[in-house]
């Protein structure tokens, strides 16, 4: 326990950094997987939409998908 926190505000910091850790998890595993479709394909990388569009995919629509398929 860390000295002048309370225990509530230490688990809510634990959460906040488990989080935390989950999106830039998501984010460099999105980012290594289109560098490797970039390699397959590289015309795939010249689309600035094309990425974009991608990204949103990766880090909002699939997640958004998976939790509402896991109720």
């Amino acid at each position: 326990m860390l000295p002048g926190l309370p225990d509530r505000r230490l688990s809510n910091l634990r959460e906040t950094l488990r989080l935390g850790w989950r999106e830039l998890a998501l984010y460099l595993a999105a980012g290594v997987v289109y560098v490797a479709i970039g390699v397959a394909l590289p015309e795939f990388l010249f689309s600035w939409f094309v990425a974009a569009g991608y990204l949103l995919l990766c880090v909002v629509a699939l997640p958004a998908l998976v939790r509402l398929l896991r109720r």
